[in-house]
């Protein structure tokens, strides 16, 4: 049975096409896109076909996409948050000439992608309390990248039921004194300050210019200059791993607190619960500062609660095609 399957974000967009024989998943054929070079998915799906051998014969599809997905007149439809894309199940059905397409949020896909990972792309941040764990532990996934996705995953009668948010949407909430005037700072310029607007990858450049000002710390001729022309976010934690930069240093440090304190919180929010997943195009590429002290000091530090978040396994995902993964689990699971 040949499966086909996609994660969309706001950068990246990847495509597998796979096989499944016996409930065991072999991936024949796998492509990232930038999405920005492409003005629709549809677009983007055909270049993908095109270098198919066999995508002619097509069994089932999974596309997961970051945003909400909507059922609107008898088909699902999404709108992709950092893209000028539109979707729908029946433009799909139609392009891939199937009688049915799953549209998943990209982070019901890193849900069901926890699975098809080995220990080598799990990283543990905090062991938690490991006895007190069922044999199907219920968890909370979060990730930052080109924006902030946040699901629940739960065991119910003996399958796996996931709950998307648009938390990233949600209001940043500080937890300093710092972090209220980064806050304070960016309402002078907006009203409404996202989560996401900050854990995200345009959020180092935002912290480092906050820090800038706020501080009084001058940054690097060379860390300027290449902000200028390459990706901020890379720019400022590669200085910031290398301590290269103190402003950098201190972007990242503070990018990690805040980070923690909203894990933290979005555990709160779905309490109780066993486990807590960091995912994200952001996380492999700063997993030696995941690994820190502050990250899990603010993810705990919750007053009366904060000896019940200490019981919780943090494990930190390295494999950047989770939701890629995940979405071709889905496709397999809907076509069982």
């Amino acid at each position: 049975m040949s499966l086909l399957a996609a994660d969309v974000g706001g950068t990246n967009t990847r495509f597998c096409l796979a096989r499944s024989d016996g409930g065991s998943l072999h991936i024949l054929q796998q492509q990232t896109y930038a999405s920005a070079d492409y003005a629709r998915f549809d677009l983007a799906l055909a270049a993908f076909l095109a270098q198919c051998d066999c995508a002619d014969s097509l069994h089932a599809a999974c596309i997961a996409v970051a945003g909400p997905v909507l059922q609107q007149a008898g088909e699902y439809q999404a709108s992709i948050t950092n893209l000028p894309w539109q979707i729908s199940s029946a433009a799909l059905q139609q392009q891939l000439q199937l009688s049915e397409v799953k549209l998943i949020n990209d982070f019901t896909a890193v849900c069901y992608g926890i699975d098809q990972l080995n220990p080598q792309q799990i990283d543990i941040l905090q062991p938690g309390i490991p006895t007190d764990r069922p044999a199907h532990p219920s968890a909370l996934v979060i990730g930052a990248g080109t924006g902030l996705g946040v699901a629940h995953r739960l065991w119910i009668d003996g399958a796996w039921h996931v709950l998307p948010t648009e938390t990233g949407h949600a209001g940043f909430a500080p937890e300093s004194a710092l972090q209220t005037a980064l806050l304070t700072y960016l309402q002078a310029d907006t009203a409404h300050v996202s989560l996401e607007s900050i854990l995200s990858g345009r959020g180092f450049y935002i912290i480092y210019r906050f820090l800038q000002k706020h501080l009084g710390l001058q940054p690097t001729a060379d860390i300027e200059a290449r902000l200028q022309y390459e990706n901020s976010a890379k720019v400022i934690c590669e200085a910031a791993l290398a301590s290269h930069d103190a402003l950098s240093q201190q972007t990242l440090e503070l990018f990690i607190e805040i980070y923690g304190a909203a894990a933290g919180n979005c555990a709160l929010n779905h309490y109780p619960l066993h486990e807590v997943y960091i995912a994200g195009g952001i996380a492999a590429k700063i997993s030696t500062a995941l690994h820190s002290e502050a990250f899990i000091n603010a993810f705990t530090q919750k007053g009366l609660m904060s000896d019940n978040l200490r019981t919780l396994s943090v494990k930190l995902i390295t494999e950047e095609s989770v939701g890629l993964l995940g979405a071709l689990a889905f496709a397999a699971q809907a076509q069982a």
